[in-house]
């Protein structure tokens, strides 16, 4: 059932057996399929099923270093969404960020999860092979294209092979036509579901824990009302994105003053997004226009393409992955007078005669330590510390994206596939934009030293509080994080139902 923390009437504690802070796609997934299986569980969401602007600003944090873009009722970003969620890369309210999403699923590469020597601090401790069967099960559920059929499409592999003659490497990702939304996609489930309370209004504000502080035995939350609730649970679940995952956890300093999980004071750091550019264009040459149809972008669902220098010229010139997007921008009557003064010819895809390609220059971060978020002494209007965040960047960074735009320009002008023209705005980490991408603050470890979580996301020092987002991402690749937040949500469901969750 789905209630409001002011529906609870004089209630102020509830139990279930599983906790979990967040209705994104990573909690939406986990709470409905624990209670399919019987489970006990209650998901507490911060936000409304109505958008609220008194509770979105308790997202606001102070920026340190560079910053994110921000709520732009005129920003280019989302111009399909409201006007009050334009720009805004977090949201609180019923389905969480996913009500801002665009809809692109993307696996991670089995090399993304290999250390790299030059890259300081990457590597999973875990292995693409861990995720894959997650990632099928998703796709299947969800009702995703087979990435792994469209990698094998013969069109596809013959542009792979031409394109890896000269450096370049290609992968795959599914568009939706609608993208998922959490609350759209279990809304109706978790309103009739016996096992699963939802609470909406509800912010949770500390952890609680028992004598040893190993184990958390209940969850404080507060809404802007004033009213109050404590949730006690056997296993907590944090799937509330990687900065409020890792407030919360600083925030529970009454029994760890350094907070919990936050032994080796790795709590928030190691913060990375995907920074981007996108004001390029790509005059296509012979290659792009024999391939058109396979860089189409619409109609959607479909499957697109994207491009990056391939592994060996990025461990040879010591670079990170870097990705480019192309998008078709098609032939007004102005473009079609100027080409046909040139005497040139017209070429077409699905969707009409292409003019050029817009560039989106995504690029990857090097994981450390001095990027990160921790508590402000200001704090929101529930009386939390806000956090402050001091994202920022090595050299290798700036060497890594100025190289490999240089590449990237010869590459393509070999493989004839076509001419850059960024004009005057060249792709610059201080100038491009994040990408609503946060990753990293909560990092997944061997041992307690190296991360905050272990393989099965569980926050090391306690037993029973995991994490399920792209917190946990030691790296983050130049892709969408999104299904590998899905696959890790069901990866961690069915450890809990394998291990510590007896049905009742």
């Amino acid at each position: 059932m789905i209630t409001d923390i002011l529906d609870l009437g004089e209630a102020t504690k509830l139990r279930g057996q599983v906790v979990v802070v967040g209705s994104g796609i990573a909690g939406a997934e986990i709470a409905t399929h624990l209670a399919r299986h019987g489970r006990d569980v209650i998901l507490l969401e911060s936000g409304r099923a109505q958008f609220d602007p008194s509770i979105q600003a308790l997202n606001d944090v102070i920026f340190l270093g560079k910053r994110h873009r921000e709520l732009n009722p005129n920003s280019y970003y989302h111009q399909y969404l409201p006007a009050e969620l334009r720009g805004v890369s977090r949201v609180r309210q019923f389905g969480g960020t996913s009500n801002v999403w665009t809809g692109k699923w993307k696996y991670l590469q089995t090399s993304d999860f290999e250390p790299r020597s030059w890259v300081a601090n990457s590597g999973w401790p875990i292995s693409f092979t861990e995720l894959v069967e997650h990632y099928r099960s998703a796709a299947k559920d969800y009702g995703f294209g087979d990435l792994e059929a469209e990698a094998i499409r013969p069109e596809i592999v013959a542009l792979r092979a031409k394109i890896a003659v000269h450096g370049l490497k290609m992968s795959s990702f599914y568009w939706e036509q609608t993208p998922t939304r959490t609350a759209v996609r279990f809304g109706e489930e978790m309103r009739r579901s016996k096992n699963l309370q939802v609470v909406l209004g509800a912010t949770a504000t500390e952890l609680k824990l028992d004598a040893s502080t190993q184990r958390v035995t209940a969850i404080a939350c507060r809404s802007l009302e004033g009213r109050e609730l404590i949730v006690e649970g056997e296993t907590m679940i944090l799937a509330a994105g990687a900065f409020e995952t890792a407030r919360i956890l600083l925030a529970s300093n009454r029994q760890l003053p350094n907070g919990i999980g936050n032994a080796h004071d790795l709590v928030g750091r190691f913060y990375t997004d995907h920074p981007k550019h996108h004001t390029g264009v790509l005059h296509p040459d012979f290659l792009a226009q024999q391939y058109a149809q396979e860089l189409q972008y619409a109609p959607k669902p479909r499957f697109c393409v994207c491009f990056a220098l391939d592994d060996a010229t990025q461990e040879a010139e010591k670079l990170l992955e870097h990705v480019l997007y192309l998008k078709p921008i098609y032939e007004k009557p102005i473009n079609r007078l100027w080409r046909t003064l040139r005497g040139r010819p017209a070429y077409q895809d699905d969707n009409g005669t292409i003019a050029s390609y817009r560039v989106k220059f995504v690029t990857e971060q090097i994981p450390h330590k001095d990027s990160r978020v921790k508590l402000a002494t200001e704090c929101d209007s529930l009386g939390n510390k806000k956090l402050e965040v001091d994202w920022c960047f090595t050299d290798l960074d700036r060497q890594s994206m100025a190289k490999t735009v240089q590449l990237l320009t010869d590459r393509f002008q070999a493989a004839r596939l076509g001419t850059f023209d960024f004009a005057d705005k060249p792709p610059n980490l201080e100038t491009m934009t994040d990408a609503a991408h946060q990753m990293g603050t909560t990092r997944m470890g061997s041992r307690p030293e190296e991360g905050v979580v272990d393989t099965n996301c569980r926050v090391f020092g306690t037993e029973n509080l995991y994490v399920a987002s792209s917190a946990v991402f030691p790296t983050g690749p130049s892709y969408s994080p999104t299904f590998t937040i899905l696959a890790l949500a069901r990866r961690l469901g069915q450890h809990l139902l394998q291990t510590t969750l007896v049905k009742k």
